[in-house]
């Protein structure tokens, strides 16, 4: 399913161009780390360590970075121009929409959303994240949660700031005082007030307080 009109995906909005910049950087790193030694090795008689090392290396620092920036830049994340991601002043309603793993793409309502496990199927659902935990969709076939739940992060900002510009009340607060009861159901990864970047689009409403 193509993307809805008038949304922007994630991964074209200038937010995400930092993260575009380092997965780019730690391909050229890993790129020369590999090439340069087999070029060296055909001008000069180097030993094989002096060409495995900058390999290994090279392949190291790829192999611990590339999957976490790709995971943040593919964020099935999309939203409208309205959005503060977007970082141009909002001239009517916000929205947020978010694209399942049938490549289905849908707005998120008014709560917050969570990942739960499927039982059935590999991966995990979206659920919103409220008392009832309604099913949204299929999220990913992705085992990893750790990487998911940061999609999930991103995706939860998103919304904050949604609401922010349509003036509705954050309704975070309540989910706290839910997951303090110990519903026993799934952990929560909270984004602190200290993680939010305030050079990034929060900052106009930061500073407004």
């Amino acid at each position: 399913m193509s993307v809805p009109k008038g949304i922007i995906e994630f991964a074209d909005l200038a937010l995400c161009s930092p993260y575009r910049k380092k997965l780019l950087g730690v391909r050229i790193i890993a790129f020369l780390s590999v090439i340069l030694p087999i070029l060296l090795a055909g001008f000069y008689n180097l030993p094989i360590f002096a060409i495995l090392l900058p390999i290994i290396i090279g392949a190291s620092i790829y192999l611990v970075f590339t999957p976490d920036l790709k995971a943040l830049i593919t964020t099935p994340l999309g939203v409208n121009i309205n959005h503060p991601f977007v970082d141009e002043d909002p001239i009517g309603k916000a929205i947020v929409s978010v694209k399942l793993s049938n490549s289905d793409w849908i707005e998120i309502g008014e709560h917050r959303v969570r990942l739960v496990e499927d039982e059935l199927l590999k991966g995990f659902n979206l659920v919103e994240d409220h008392e009832n935990y309604t099913t949204l969709g299929h999220f990913s076939d992705s085992t990893n949660k750790t990487r998911l739940s940061k999609q999930v992060i991103i995706i939860n900002q998103a919304l904050a700031l949604r609401d922010v510009v349509n003036g509705k009340a954050d309704p975070i607060e309540d989910a706290r005082e839910r997951e303090a009861m110990d519903y026993g159901l799934l952990e929560r990864e909270w984004l602190d007030e200290e993680e939010l970047d305030v050079e990034g689009p929060l900052a106009k409403f930061i500073n407004k307080e």
